[in-house]
């Protein structure tokens, strides 16, 4: 009984050792949890759930946000490169066939519509500053807009997001089609408005804006932005409760990955804020896969800003429910966390060395890395500053920050969808959902 006794004893104290080290980098980093949206429209939200699942928005009928958004798979399609118009299917069973493979991983929309998102897109391109929206629309964009009733309608950068994949040949739009945006946003109004389910949707936009009577596309983005803010949220992660006070919430192990996160793994550096980003960019040295942007590459917030130091930088994403949303990184490179560790482990190893293996059956053609030295050395040269080059992390110090990280960081009401994840980590257990 004794040696048992003194292991529980030095347990404890090693669990409150660590409780203290994580205490100080709470204060330190001023860490917070996060907040619930603000009041909710429930009529609103009712409208945007109707359009998010609507292929009338599409410019063939034939997808809706919901087929790169899938609750099923952490509200992204569990691919590494989107397919749009055209691919039939959803998640791993969903086939490009006629359909367009897409330069992107589609990415989680995860507590998106939250207070200090300020920029959408893995290159940032839907913002707004002090004179109005920023978007790849100029007739939206300034102070004054040319299509001022849509821009003056639009409440959020996660409204004005969702206007983009409606107005894209090879997302929603088909793959054909010449239409500008403008002229593609004015026909889904009319298959909306004035489409087959004209009186229904006539009585809901009457219900969600009572003041209203004349809608514009803006309006439907209100709505789908609303239906994302209050149903895709991960604000009750044991972190989050952890940081309300509930000490004993988060498992010792995920404690112990927290701890490094925040010291030795230097995950902060990007990481950090309330969200775990602050939605800024970042080159992280991601292997390239797929046809990118342009001609196998994508040079990320450089097509946005011009900038050269902009290169290969995308947006650095938030972590909540992390460990739902796999594959990871722009181009869906990395099929699980483990890697992702292993990459800030050695980024310009595995930027160099890396070996993409994709045995799904979705693409018509071979999905492979792009191994040209000229592509790879300009990754390399604009690597971040602040991204450590090495970390030797040990393995134990590996599995305690992948165990924070699918944990810690997972919504307790999904924690049960843990459970095939948590096999790889035996010392990772999931908290019970409450």
């Amino acid at each position: 009984m004794w040696p048992f006794l003194f292991t529980l004893l030095s347990l404890s104290a090693y669990a409150q050792d660590t409780d203290k080290d994580l205490s100080l980098y709470v204060e330190m980093f001023q860490l917070k949890p996060l907040k619930a949206p603000s009041t909710k429209n429930e009529a609103l939200r009712k409208l945007g759930l109707r359009l998010f699942y609507d292929v009338q928005l599409s410019g063939k009928g034939n997808i809706s946000c919901h087929f790169c958004h899938q609750q099923g798979n952490g509200m992204g399609d569990a691919l590494p490169l989107g397919l749009g118009e055209g691919a039939k299917g959803l998640g791993l069973k969903r086939e490009q066939l006629g359909g367009t493979l897409l330069g992107r991983h589609s990415p989680s929309v995860f507590n998106l519509g939250l207070e200090g998102v300020n920029n959408l897109f893995w290159d940032g391109r839907v913002s707004k500053n002090a004179k109005g929206w920023i978007t790849p629309e100029p007739g939206l964009n300034g102070a004054n807009p040319l299509y001022a009733d849509i821009a003056k309608t639009l409440d959020s950068p996660l409204a004005v997001q969702a206007l983009f994949p409606i107005a894209s040949p090879a997302e929603m739009l088909g793959q054909e089609s010449k239409l500008s945006n403008i002229e593609a946003w004015r026909a889904a109004e009319e298959r909306i408005f004035n489409g087959r389910f004209k009186a229904t949707y006539a009585q809901m936009f009457k219900e969600a804006y009572p003041q209203e009577t004349k809608f514009n596309i803006g309006h439907i983005a209100n709505a789908i932005g609303e239906y994302q803010r209050h149903t895709f949220l991960a604000i009750n992660t044991p972190w989050d409760l952890y940081l309300r006070g509930e000490k004993n919430i988060l498992p010792l192990e995920a404690k112990k990955g927290a701890v490094i996160f925040y010291s030795k793994g230097m995950c902060v550096n990007c990481h950090q804020g309330d969200h775990l980003t602050v939605y800024g960019f970042q080159n992280i040295g991601t292997p390239q896969i797929g046809p990118g942007t342009k001609d196998g590459d994508d040079l990320g917030r450089f097509d946005v800003t011009g900038n050269p130091s902009d290169k290969y930088k995308f947006r650095v994403s938030p972590l909540r429910n992390i460990a739902l949303t796999a594959p990871y990184m722009h181009d869906g490179v990395y099929k699980n966390l483990w890697e992702v560790i292993e990459h800030y482990n050695h980024p310009m190893h595995q930027l160099m060395h890396y070996q993409f293996d994709y045995s799904g059956n979705s693409y018509r053609e071979k999905l492979t890395k792009d191994e040209r030295r000229e592509t790879q050395v300009a990754r390399a040269q604009n690597m971040a500053n602040n991204l450590p080059r090495m970390l030797n992390l040990t393995q134990e110090e590996k599995a305690s920050l992948w165990c924070f990280m699918v944990v810690g960081l997972t919504d307790v009401k999904s924690q049960q969808n843990l459970q095939g994840v948590l096999d790889e980590n035996p010392r990772c257990h999931p908290v019970l959902t409450r």
